[in-house]
């Protein structure tokens, strides 16, 4: 299937790593005029190299911060003098938000964690949507994780921050319709991305099992007996910034192979 995206300039936040790069190959694949962002030089060089020998498409490469407003701004401003447009932004890059019994974590530690994640989506957009709207229409992606849906006591500030994007999300197509701005969540469980096998690597070493061991253990309890993998869910975040998912807008795609619980998804 042609999905229509040859030349469209799309921009994909912390596109060098896990669901981000696997986005970002898919996109290259395509025929894209890509665009990637990350907050160090070194991962952006690795990725262009990785992405260039995979594709043949060489994406261009910019560090931003998306923690920070000058940044953004600064990001938004050299990719609209340089282009003209940004047709499609795929919403990834976040950093830490932290974990553990919510009664020990202090204010200022969780308003630095909705600036890690659910602020750098809203101030990427709010950057991005004026641009969108001069140039008549586009597709906002935002990568929102099953947590929203998935209340847990030891991972709350991750669940409600990604509750609010999906809110944000459902309001900011409501927004966006007007001006042809279609806006979709992308919603992933459990993706075997380099950082998850970091964590299970230190999951697996305390409990005194090899990788290997704990991976199949967890993977039994998953209706596919397996986790996703990356290009799984960058090649569903690709269709839906396409003209082929023209339709589609205000919705959440949960690609999570049947281990969320619950009708509404």
């Amino acid at each position: 299937m042609d999905l229509q995206l040859t030349q469209k300039v799309v921009l994909v936040t912390g596109g060098t790593k896990g669901i981000g790069f696997a986005a970002a190959t898919t996109f290259a694949e395509e025929g894209a005029q890509l665009i990637i962002t990350a907050s160090t030089e070194q991962s952006l060089q690795l990725a262009v190299s990785k992405i260039e020998a995979s594709t043949g498409v060489t994406p261009d490469a910019y560090c931003c911060d998306v923690t920070s407003d000058s940044a953004v701004a600064k990001l938004t401003d050299t990719l609209t003098s340089q282009y003209g447009r940004i047709d499609v932004l795929v919403n990834n890059a976040a950093g830490k938000i932290p974990i553990g019994d919510f009664l020990n974590i202090d204010s200022q530690t969780w308003l630095d964690g909705w600036n890690q994640k659910l602020q750098c989506y809203v101030r990427m957009v709010q950057a991005v949507f004026p641009i969108m709207q001069k140039q008549g229409g586009g597709r906002i992606v935002n990568v929102v994780g099953t947590a929203a849906r998935s209340p847990k006591a030891s991972y709350m500030a991750v669940g409600m921050s990604n509750a609010a994007l999906i809110n944000f999300s459902k309001s900011l197509a409501e927004r966006g319709a007007e001006h042809n701005i279609l806006v979709v969540g992308v919603s992933p469980a459990g993706v075997r991305t380099e950082r998850w096998q970091r964590l299970i690597q230190g999951r697996a070493d305390g409990e005194g099992k090899t990788r290997q061991q704990l991976q199949a253990e967890i993977d039994a309890t998953l209706p596919l007996k397996r986790m996703a993998e990356p290009k799984e869910i960058g090649d569903v975040i690709c269709f839906m910034s396409s003209p082929r998912a023209s339709y589609i807008s205000g919705s959440i795609v949960t690609v999570d192979g049947n281990s969320t619980e619950g009708v509404f998804n």
